[in-house]
């Protein structure tokens, strides 16, 4: 049999699992920590189930880790956790239906504010239960996605919004749309609309105890826009912002996520012989093809078919023939040691980033790990 990593355990999964490393995030975290100005708060961005780590059992360690609170994107995400046990502070980043404001309210879930009907409806749903509703008024700064206006026209409606029975005007924040390219000088200005708007509110007695506007860019290449928090999203996982300049400060990340998968049949076929639906690949010469216990149902992409290679045995193999819903084919006719069935195949992680399926699907390594399918056995090891 092809040897595979020290201690690896070929019966901890069955065809394909993503095993995650939780030391490997608390490390990134302690990372970023370092990165971050003394005194400034780190909100852990746990949605889309933690990019697809996972949101529970990363959200432990992260708090664990010392993170301030958790970012998520929908109400539900934030629910799954409450009823977890997870009573750390929660937000949600974006979108909440009104329909939804009674479980916020009831399960403490701090709600961003970029409309003054969203605030009323905030408003009524926390006088009825008795509570105050925590609400981060979103700033849209140059994103251009929501958020009030920055110009001054929606001023009013901020105040209106702050001033309504049952809210806590707690936090105010935007989003970056370029710290994690070159174009310094647009994330400067919307720094700049972003400061300038919280100095009018304040000058009309309108103040925030956390201001933040720092994503995984902006706390890496901008320290002197962390204020009281920041929210680290990609690099929590090991990755980079794609693209991202140089941080200013020193950090070494790890790959939280290695996605494996295991040879489950192996035959030779003679040459002029086709593979897959389609038969878009013809063997040119008595070929090893090699079928592993992955396909897009999964999550890898049927475009990386015919010619994308993944690793087995340390060797880099390519996929022939189209990628099948739960299978796909490899050529390892070279390889110099014969793989043999359970044998273990890399699609990325520590050793082989996801970045390289990024590029080769013309996308950014964020849906990369979004995309490993729930079907897909996740396991923890660490932490």
């Amino acid at each position: 049999m092809m040897s595979n990593d020290p201690g690896y355990n070929d019966n901890i999964f069955d065809r394909s699992c993503v095993e995650i490393d939780l030391d490997a995030l608390k490390a990134n975290f302690e990372q970023i920590r370092k990165a971050t100005t003394p005194g400034t708060g780190i909100l852990a961005v746990v949605k889309a189930d933690a990019y697809g780590h996972g949101a529970l059992e990363t959200a432990k360690t992260l708090i664990d880790s010392g993170a301030a609170g958790l970012c998520l994107a929908t109400i539900d995400e934030a629910v799954e956790l409450r009823k977890h046990g997870i009573d750390v502070p929660m937000m949600t980043l974006g979108f909440t239906d009104p329909s939804r404001f009674e479980d916020a309210v009831k399960y403490d879930v701090e709600q961003s504010v970029y409309s003054f009907g969203i605030a009323k409806a905030l408003s009524d749903e926390a006088v009825k239960q008795g509570k105050t509703c925590k609400i981060h008024i979103k700033l849209d700064t140059g994103m251009g996605r929501i958020g009030f206006k920055t110009d001054g026209s929606e001023t009013d409606e901020i105040i209106r919004s702050c001033s309504l029975p049952g809210i806590e005007p707690y936090g105010i924040f935007s989003h970056f749309a370029a710290a994690d390219t070159d174009d310094d000088e647009y994330t400067r200005y919307q720094f700049d609309l972003f400061m300038k708007q919280i100095d009018v509110l304040g000058q009309k007695g309108i103040r925030f105890s956390k201001r933040h506007i720092c994503n995984s860019a902006g706390i890496l290449r901008f320290p002197e826009m962390h204020l009281d928090l920041v929210r680290a999203g990609i690099i929590l996982y090991g990755l980079m912002p794609p693209g991202c300049p140089k941080p200013v400060c020193d950090i070494e990340l790890k790959p939280v996520m290695n996605w494996y998968a295991k040879v489950i049949h192996i035959k030779t076929v003679p040459a002029g012989a086709t593979i897959s639906y389609g038969r878009h690949f013809t063997a040119k010469r008595p070929t090893e093809v090699t079928t592993v216990g992955i396909g897009y149902a999964d999550g890898l992409s049927r475009r990386l078919s015919n010619g994308f290679e993944l690793v087995i045995g340390g060797k880099r193999c390519p996929i022939i023939g189209n990628i099948c819903m739960d299978m796909c084919m490899i050529d390892t006719t070279d390889l110099e040691v014969r793989p043999e069935v359970g044998d273990r195949v890399t699609v990325f992680g520590s050793t082989r980033p996801a970045d390289e399926l990024a590029e080769a699907l013309g996308t950014i390594n964020y849906e990369i790990t979004c995309d490993v399918g729930k079907r897909v056995r996740r396991l923890y090891i660490g932490g």
